[in-house]
């Protein structure tokens, strides 16, 4: 084995790759340490972040779907929204004497994320895209519906981000005002 020869790589054919590898890596360190985790306003849009720009990279890259699929797309956005909104409700939130907002995280997201990458990326290694001029290559749904599941996943944690800083603002103005000092 030689040392690569950065240089010469394709990123346009690496960059659907490197960008859910991250959010995959990033996803399975949180998940393993699984102890109630810091909520961060200034930080918690990251993650959604990363999953947004992976999920537009990784659709971006591949031919446009017909109509139904784009319809599919669009009811996979509305439901993932609607989970992440449901499923944030059902987290328990803490502020402890600091200030400091707790949550604690459950692995489905995480397992429905990391299982719509890995099958959509096995699938595209296992049947290739077709070139263009081809016609329609058998893993063309198999494809389509994971990515449906990655919009799906990425509106929930979104949305789960959002409801979560919803949550958090009346705890973090209760916490402001208990520790404010009384009027004389």
């Amino acid at each position: 084995m030689g040392d690569i020869d950065w240089q010469h790589i394709d990123w346009n054919h690496a960059l659907p790759y490197i960008l859910p590898l991250v959010a995959v890596a990033i996803i399975v360190r949180r998940q393993l340490r699984n102890a109630p985790r810091k909520v961060s306003p200034q930080r918690m849009f990251i993650l959604p972040a990363i999953f947004g720009i992976g999920t537009i990279v990784t659709i971006a890259y591949s031919p446009a779907p017909p109509l139904f699929w784009m319809i599919g797309y669009a009811v996979a956005l509305v439901l993932g929204a609607g989970v992440g909104f449901l499923t944030t409700h059902h987290q328990e939130f803490a502020v402890d004497e600091t200030g400091q907002i707790t949550a604690k995280a459950t692995p489905i997201g995480t397992i429905l994320v990391l299982g719509l990458f890995a099958a959509r990326y096995a699938m595209r290694f296992i049947a290739p895209q077709p070139t263009p001029g081809m016609h329609a290559h058998p893993s063309a749904d198999f494809v389509a519906w994971t990515d449906a599941g990655l919009i799906f996943a990425t509106a929930m944690l979104v949305a789960r981000a959002v409801t979560t800083w919803i949550h958090t603002r009346p705890l973090i103005a209760a916490h402001k005002a208990a520790s404010l000092p009384p009027e004389l």
